[in-house]
């Protein structure tokens, strides 16, 4: 008896150490280290619990029906200024203006005349640009009262600005900054809520169109940190002084949305924009920046500045409190206390449902708070540490090196081939796979074009064609015995004779090139392809020794070579431009392939000097 109950005390005592440790790590470190897989989960949050919509926005789309109405196509400030004209016939609040009117500024041409004339025929709001070092200072500066003490952000000071034309600024209601700066991972999710240029402070684009619609009050800015008053409503900002929004879903923009073209052609009744504030920009990426949210891979930059005064008009503005992180922790606390009590009295099966029921009662919970309240909290770290409290529990309780080893089975083989966890879990007394000196040879593909083919492709069916291109070019590396080791933007990188021997494994990857060029070429010509004119593939080879291994700590690792094989390869796949080849060889694996290839001659190659280069005749 007394033996039963150490067994079962200790799995207890472990798990409640645990829960200690895994609140204290949330509390401390979980900020910084799980930033992205946080803010990952805020997106999808804001997206399952839809925001509020307010009446008071309407935006107006410069879109592609818009451009076919217009002589030549071409979308200009004549087009702009009858816009804003029709929108002041109407009866609009307001119109802020998502373009940048910079360039021919000539007050007497009769473009500017109308335009001119058009802002000034109601409140009109131009946005401008950061501009490093710029000479624009924008003007009209909106109103902004200051309640000290007040912590103004260093985020918030920028050097100089591109704006509009000094006319059509003069004859604008107020200027606000357009630009939209995102997060690490490019994904705007926020918005800088002044931009402070000398001793004058400009709100965003957003917010200053959400004041004009509020009424036109004075915004307040004050405490430490800064927070925000507008109207009667007080909006706390984040630490760098920006102001969170919920990208709205595809539906609520479609809802708020007008076509330029059906205004001007009379199309939309003058109702539609009656005491209403209308944002005017494009998703044209030759007019509006197409920026990537959480309800779209790329947004016009003039619905998120919509979401934006949405979020202040609706009072629906998603934040982060300062207390929010102890409250965190002592919910991951009391929840692993929970988590490994039950997993010390029930079956393994049991347990482990009960603890994925407490993750998603997690989110669940999450969900619920941030549907009434807008308050963000942290439902990922929880679940990581009530994750790590019946991890630690289960492992003491059950058969350890079996989970042991079934769990790193499962976790590194999102990081690692699969041989490459196999031989770290056989021989776990070896150190981390790193540092193995071998000879590898490099493949590097690249599509011509593919910058032009992007920007005049919309995203998803960029994305369709990329899948369909990826799978059979993968799928002909791994045919011939190679290691995808990386897919970046629209390259492939490719290693044969890694992780495990391959012979002859220089033909093979010659072999492989020559079937990829065969294979893309066929792929130009299907239905799709051709008709956007989908670029050649570009192939560099080049073999010689390599140091392969892991690299990166933490909660990420890359099973990757270095070496100067590794670059020459990316360098000689760039010489296919001014060779005119679609496949370039290395001097060392022409001469290690014994076969007879064709010489382009002796080039320049940066960072190598001159080498003879070859092609095997595509």
């Amino acid at each position: 008896m007394k033996s039963f109950r150490l067994s079962r005390i200790r799995p207890l005592l472990a798990g409640a150490v645990a829960s200690v440790l895994g609140a204290l790590l949330l509390f401390f470190y979980g900020g910084p280290a799980l930033e992205t897989q946080r803010e990952q989960f805020f997106d999808s949050l804001t997206q399952w619990v839809s925001a509020p919509q307010s009446d008071q926005i309407v935006v107006i789309d410069v879109d592609r029906k818009s451009m076919q109405q217009v002589p030549d196509k071409n979308w200009g400030r004549t087009q702009t200024a009858d816009l804003l004209s029709r929108l002041a016939k109407a009866g609009a609040k307001a119109a802020a203006v998502d373009f940048i009117f910079s360039t021919a500024c000539d007050p007497a041409e009769p473009s500017n005349v109308a335009l001119t004339q058009a802002i000034s025929s109601m409140p009109v709001i131009l946005g401008f640009l950061i501009a490093d070092g710029g000479p624009e200072h924008p003007a009209p500066v909106p109103p902004v009262a200051v309640r000290k003490p007040v912590a103004i952000p260093e985020l918030w000071f920028i050097n100089g600005a591109e704006a509009s034309c000094s006319f059509l600024q003069t004859a604008s209601h107020s200027a606000a900054a357009a630009f939209l700066v995102g997060d690490e991972d490019a994904r705007i999710r926020r918005v800088q809520a002044f931009s402070i240029i000398g001793n004058d402070a400009y709100p965003a684009l957003g917010l200053e169109a959400a004041r004009l619609a509020a009424g036109g009050r004075t915004p307040i800015l004050g405490g430490q940190p800064v927070w925000l008053k507008l109207e009667s409503r007080l909006i706390e900002l984040d630490e760098d002084g920006s102001l969170r929004f919920a990208a709205s879903p595809i539906a609520a923009i479609e809802a708020r949305t007008v076509s330029a073209g059906d205004v001007l052609s009379g199309d939309v009744d003058d109702g539609r924009f009656k005491d209403k504030t209308v944002l005017i920009g494009s998703s044209l990426p030759n007019l509006g920046g197409l920026r990537s949210t959480a309800s779209m891979p790329l947004e016009p930059s003039v619905q998120i500045h919509a979401d934006i005064a949405n979020a202040v008009l609706t009072g629906f503005i998603p934040e982060r409190l300062a207390k929010l992180p102890l409250f965190e922790a002592a919910l991951a606390l009391i929840g692993g206390l929970l988590v490994a009590f039950v997993a010390t009295r029930l079956r393994p099966v049991t347990s482990v449902a009960l603890g994925l029921l407490a993750i998603s009662g997690t989110i669940g919970a999450a969900a619920a708070i941030y549907a009434g309240s807008a308050l963000l909290v942290d439902a990922v770290g929880i679940s990581l540490a009530l994750v790590f409290v019946l991890v630690v529990t289960s492992t003491l309780q059950f058969a350890r090196v079996r989970r042991a080893e079934s769990t790193a089975r499962s976790k590194f083989s999102q990081y690692l081939p699969q041989s490459v966890v196999a031989r770290y879990i056989d021989n776990p007394d070896d150190e981390r796979v790193a540092g193995e000196e071998r000879p590898v040879t490099a493949l590097f593909t690249d599509i011509e074009g593919f910058s032009t083919l992007s920007q005049k492709l919309p995203p998803r069916d960029l994305v369709t064609l990329l899948d369909i291109y990826y799978a059979e070019v993968n799928g002909l590396v791994a045919q011939y015995g190679g290691m995808v080791d990386k897919v970046v933007g629209d390259a492939v990188h490719a290693f044969f004779n890694a992780p495990e021997d391959l012979d002859d494994h220089v033909n093979k990857a010659i072999d492989c090139a020559e079937a990829i060029r065969a294979l893309t070429e066929e792929i130009r010509r299907r239905q799709g392809f051709v008709d956007h004119q989908f670029g050649r593939t570009r192939i560099g080879i080049e073999t010689g020794i390599a140091v392969l291994g892991e690299v990166g700590a933490g909660g990420k690792l890359d099973y990757t070579a270095h070496g100067d094989c590794i670059n020459l390869a990316a360098r000689l796949q760039e010489a296919n431009k001014f060779l005119g080849t679609a496949i370039c060889i290395g001097p060392e694996a022409a001469v290690q392939s014994g076969r007879t290839l064709r010489s382009v001659g002796m080039h320049e190659i940066r960072g190598f000097g001159e080498m003879e280069l070859f092609t095997n005749g595509a």
